[in-house]
């Protein structure tokens, strides 16, 4: 990491406060990612319905 301070100086080990802190703020940038696609997924299948399926009749 080109731009982060190290933790203990050249001993290539982070600094457990930043690491403590990073995983205390969670992976909310993985579940809104997550959310996204499963929304974009869920509206794709209910186009194919309302246009494709319901059209010819269901049955």
């Amino acid at each position: 990491m080109l731009n982060s301070a190290s933790g203990a100086a050249g001993t290539g080990e982070p600094d457990q406060q930043a690491v403590d802190a990073v995983v205390r703020r969670g992976p909310s940038g993985a579940i809104a990612i997550a959310g996204v696609s499963t929304l974009i997924v869920v509206a794709l299948w209910f186009a194919f319905y309302l246009f494709v399926f319901a059209p010819r009749g269901g049955g």
